[in-house]
């Protein structure tokens, strides 16, 4: 009896295993909801924003909110959202996606479309008057992540992207689009980070001396892995009970190599990377930025 048990448990441990292995990297969708604007109560008609241009003159700086620019912010929200390894953008999750575990629904608040100019004057060499004008695009929002079947709020995260152009042909127009660029890139970095890719070092490749060059990991065409792409190596341990990561080292894929199988090259800790190789430790790899 004592010997069926233990077997039906090792075949739980191994089933839970291959599941765990399945799930690993799941994707999600995600689907924008409610978008309010902050400021639509702050709207100013042209002739308010020429009087505001006017008044800012005195002092060679000018703020003004940019609502027209409303609608391109909400879709460089939905660019950021979709730009995220495991999540799949959708527009408007149906019913039966919405009882389907994990899927998430995004809603947001605009908080900030602001085009700034600011104006300096000074004489050249020869005494000339000259002027330059630099322009500064901020565009925010606030998400909220909720459980798309329970509604249950999963965080909130304000986001905000800056961009700034200093030519002489520049304009705020480039400059808030510069921002929005931005904007999209901070959302999907955070959702890369919330839900990162993850994989297992399966062997070494290539060493030199003490130290790891090449290395195999069994992330590949099926999960989402590309070359270029940033990874973290941690030492994972047990500590009380509750899982310790401690990072070693990082590698970035030179070659995916099929559907569970990628060539990475290790960018640094290749000491600590052979030497827990050697050892036979747990090592798990994480998507990171650069």
């Amino acid at each position: 009896m004592q010997k069926i048990v233990t077997i039906v448990a090792l075949i739980c441990a191994i089933a839970f295993q291959v599941n765990a292995q399945e799930n690993r990297n799941q994707t999600y969708n995600i689907t924008l909801g409610n978008v309010q604007y902050a400021h639509h109560d702050e709207k100013m008609s042209a002739g308010e924003a020429i009087g505001k241009v006017l008044t800012g003159l005195a002092t060679g700086q000018v703020s003004v909110q940019a609502t027209k620019y409303e609608g391109d912010v909400k879709n460089a929200i939905i660019k950021g959202l979709s730009g995220a390894y495991r999540f799949h953008y959708n527009d408007g999750l149906q019913t039966g996606e919405l009882a389907e575990e994990g899927n998430i629904v995004a809603d947001a608040i605009i908080t900030n479309i602001q085009a700034k100019s600011n104006t300096q004057t000074w004489k050249d060499t020869k005494g000339k008057i000259q002027t330059s004008t630099y322009y500064t695009g901020i565009a925010e929002a606030m998400l909220t992540l909720k459980d798309a079947k329970t509604g249950e709020v999963i965080t909130n995260t304000s986001f905000k992207g800056q961009g700034t152009t200093v030519s002489s042909f520049s304009t705020s127009d480039q400059a808030i689009r510069d921002a929005l660029g931005k904007l999209s890139n901070r959302i999907s970095a955070w959702l890369n980070k919330y839900k990162p890719l993850q994989a297992n070092i399966i062997e070494g490749s290539s060493a030199k001396k003490d130290k790891q060059k090449e290395v195999y990991i069994d992330l590949g065409n099926s999960e989402g892995a590309f070359a270029g792409l940033h990874m973290g190596v941690f030492i994972v341990k047990t500590v009380a009970g509750r899982e310790a990561k401690s990072q070693i080292g990082k590698l970035k894929i030179e070659a995916v190599e099929g559907d569970e199988i990628s060539l990475c090259k290790v960018q640094s800790g290749g000491k600590d990377i052979k030497a827990a190789i050697e050892a036979g430790q747990q090592l798990q790899v994480i998507s990171i930025d650069k």
